[in-house]
């Protein structure tokens, strides 16, 4: 369904991305962990154009592409498959959560007014934020702006979502109301990305984890696998140092 692969992004001298491999199935949830600096967030900018790769190839929905000679309107149909969740939110400051969610319906897409605002209250309503519609960002919590932006992703009806940490500028309990509202689009069988420093989220929600270190993919498994008898002893130390109580098979 989406996959890269050799994808290698420098900046300046600093290989982030060192020869990446990376593919999502239709329905699968991938969780991206790893520590700061391994070029988590690099792999979804580059999947999503929002970085130029130095080189690589991506297939999306069975179109091949070569990353360094791609037009702008190859780009453009990819990103009209994809949602972006940032984890800054990213709303436009002077929108409410309505008109934030129908922006791109009406703009990109061309979708009728009406048509865009009976999508809009639906997707509002999908993440628990109907009755903040007519709020402005700064009238939110942070967790309440990313459900809306969760919900301006969804709108659009992508066949993928990337979620770049969507919940590290959140507190621990808006961080709940978030990973609630991506644990039932997880349940209903949405495609996901998610880069998260969230281990139980990975092991709860995700069918798939990638572990990162360096610019390269050190270990990738089923979750259930991943967490229970990983392979790698970098991995071991990793889950030792990011969950308390964890422990492994052998």
């Amino acid at each position: 369904m989406l996959a890269v692969k050799n994808l290698h992004k420098k900046f300046g001298s600093n290989e982030v991305l060192k020869g990446i491999d990376f593919q999502i199935d239709k329905g699968e949830v991938v969780a991206v962990i790893g520590p700061s600096g391994s070029g988590k967030t690099t792999l979804l900018r580059c999947i999503s154009f929002l970085e130029k790769a130095d080189a690589g190839e991506i297939t999306f929905e069975d179109l091949h592409y070569d990353m360094r000679n791609i037009t702008q309107r190859d780009i453009r149909r990819i990103r009209f498959g994809m949602g972006f969740v940032f984890q800054g939110f990213n709303l436009f400051r002077n929108m409410t959560a309505m008109g934030n969610v129908m922006e791109g319906l009406v703009t990109a897409r061309k979708i009728p007014k009406a048509a865009a605002e009976e999508t809009a209250w639906e997707m509002l309503r999908k993440v628990g934020m109907e009755n903040r519609a007519h709020y402005y960002p700064d009238q939110l919590s942070g967790g309440q702006q990313q459900r809306v932006a969760i919900a301006r992703a969804i709108a659009q009806d992508p066949q993928v979502i990337l979620f770049d940490e969507p919940t590290s500028a959140l507190d621990p309990e808006l961080t709940g109301e978030v990973l609630d509202v991506m644990r039932k689009l997880a349940k209903e069988g949405t495609t996901m990305v998610v880069v998260t420093h969230e281990m139980r989220f990975a092991m709860e929600a995700a069918s798939r984890v990638v572990f990162m270190e360096g610019g390269s993919i050190v270990e990738e498994a089923a979750s259930a696998a991943f967490f229970s008898n990983p392979r790698e002893e970098r991995t071991r130390q990793f889950l030792r140092r990011t969950i308390t109580d964890y422990d492994y098979s052998i």
